[in-house]
């Protein structure tokens, strides 16, 4: 809890609509979730879609080059391979301007290319083009020739018999001019791959077919041809695509979200009027503070008090912390109401009082923990404080079971600066002793529901909180005294310290330690108007 409270006044209905709110901010989640796995797959659809349609059309149109080469002529060179070189030269080159996209076209016999249409006789190893001994119809890529090393071309052997054929040198100018053409259609990268081993760009460079293999496109094969083509997408159609599926996305999100908010505020306005109530009421001065006493238990000489925070409506009356500390606890009014509290209930102890020392206890909500300028709200109030005053944040145990990331650092920076701590109602949640040992607390306070048990089960549960507590340098305090027999216990138990109605209910600052009859020993108070 928020501000702890003693027999709280009951009022009308809850305002807590948790359970719906859970359901609704789930429900939200899940549709824009929903939409955002929908605008992803539907993108990333529609850019393979484009890169396969890109790449289809380069193969069918590398397909058409590759089958020009081996179609034009062929009849007439494929008698060629085998005759002697000065024999057929002159008839070569004829043949060769008949064929399109060809550098030249070569006699091989015997893995020796020994006839070329643009050399005449020539005396060179065909592995010179080709990478692997060829058996049948091959193609590969060469960065360039021995006669030109830095123009990249696609040699294209075609076996005649089985020691003989053509070599088509096709220039890779050509290929790459077509590939070109995929760019200037939404295509990033297009690169034709050979054999796997290695590939040609748009830009007529040779590459390694790893590097190719690299980047994440859509490849196509050819049925014919020992090649694929891969395209990758271009970035400004990438955009364009995550743009338009993520706006269509994200309007359907919005639509349903809106639909779903407005059932959500339609059905729940009244935890926004409260909301609305409870900034009112800290702006006009409706929230107050009741004190109640800690006392030392073996004296009753009264030792510090605890803050409760209490609302009195104008129209309401007084209204239950319940009713709205938890709606506060989730909005953004809970840094106002905590820094009101802290500020407040320090001010009224050094003014309405003269008991000294003394301890000022206020409790601080889970998400106080959390926000960025607590430590800074904290230190400003501690910083008014005499030296006989010591501050003392209580910390519930339901949210030290969810330790967050800031809370060590939390812990030892108001420390180091004096401020105490102590964790409320213990042994609600999970009664865990070892979680004694994991947090600095300086006070241990046990809930009410076991000091009503202390001569019964409750009395051993007690002592060994105690001894853990002592074990770690920390002191306990028991809440919800109400009768003689719980204190006479918890003096036999060693507790040092003691809260409850038996001491004093929770009283304004200037009702402090009056009136408490032989309850608690405490100097009187000094009250400022």
């Amino acid at each position: 809890m928020l501000f702890s409270f003693r027999k709280p006044v009951a009022v009308g209905r809850s305002f807590t609509p948790m359970l719906a709110l859970v359901v609704a901010v789930v429900c939200g989640v899940c549709v824009l979730v929903t939409a955002a796995l929908w605008a992803r797959h539907a993108d990333q659809a529609a850019i393979r879609e484009r890169e396969s349609l890109i790449a289809g059309d380069m193969v069918a149109s590398i397909d058409r080059i590759l089958d020009s080469v081996i179609s034009r002529a062929h009849s007439g060179l494929a008698t060629l391979p085998g005759r002697p070189c000065p024999l057929v030269e002159h008839r070569l080159s004829e043949l060769q301007t008949y064929v399109l996209y060809v550098r030249s076209v070569n006699l091989v016999a015997n893995q020796n290319i020994y006839c070329s249409s643009a050399l005449g006789s020539i005396d060179m190893p065909l592995a010179a083009y080709l990478s692997l001994a060829p058996a049948r119809i091959e193609l590969d890529l060469i960065a360039g020739t021995p006669q030109q090393p830095r123009e990249p071309v696609m040699p294209l052997y075609v076996p005649t018999s089985k020691d003989t054929g053509l070599l088509y040198v096709v220039e890779a100018r050509y290929l790459a001019d077509t590939l070109a053409h995929g760019v200037r259609y939404e295509a990033g990268q297009v690169v034709l791959v050979v054999s796997n081993a290695r590939a040609l760009d748009a830009y007529g460079e040779v590459i390694s077919a790893e590097s190719a293999a690299k980047w994440k496109g859509t490849r196509a094969s050819s049925a014919r041809w020992a090649f694929s083509i891969v395209v990758v997408a271009a970035p400004a159609f990438v955009t364009q695509t995550h743009w338009k599926y993520g706006l269509l996305a994200s309007a359907a999100a919005i639509l349903v979200n809106l639909l779903i908010a407005a059932a959500y505020l339609i059905a729940f306005a009244p935890r926004r009027l409260l909301l609305s109530a409870v900034r009112r009421a800290l702006k006009h001065g409706q929230l107050h503070f009741a004190y109640q006493p800690v006392v030392e238990i073996a004296t009753r000489r009264i030792m510090g008090v605890e803050a409760l925070i209490r609302w009195t409506h104008p129209r309401w009356g007084a209204v239950s912390p319940a009713a709205f500390m938890t709606e506060v606890e989730r909005s953004s009014l809970l840094a106002s109401v905590t820094r009101f509290a802290l500020q407040r209930a320090t001010e009224e102890i050094m003014r309405k009082t003269e008991l000294r020392p003394l301890r000022i206890a206020v409790n601080v909500a889970p998400m106080d923990l959390e926000r960025k300028d607590f430590v800074a709200d904290v230190l400003a109030v501690h910083a008014t404080l005499p030296a006989d005053i010591t501050l003392v944040l209580e910390v519930t145990e339901r949210f030290l079971i969810d330790k967050h990331p800031r809370t060590d650092v939390i812990f030892n920076l108001l420390k180091a600066q004096g401020v105490r701590f102590a964790i409320d109602d213990f042994g609600t949640q999970h009664s865990n002793l070892d979680l004694l040992g994991r947090f600095p607390f300086d006070y241990v306070k046990i809930d009410g529901e076991f000091v009503r048990q202390v001569d019964k089960q409750g009395g051993e549960l007690i002592r060994a909180i105690a001894a853990v507590s002592k074990h770690y340098g920390m002191e306990v305090i028991a809440e919800g005294v109400e009768t003689q027999a719980q204190h006479e216990a918890l003096r036999s138990l060693g507790i040092p310290y003691g809260q409850g109605y038996l001491y004093q209910r929770p009283v304004p600052a200037s009702r402090l330690f009056v009136d408490t009859g032989a309850n608690v020993i405490a100097t009187k108070t000094h009250v400022t108007h």
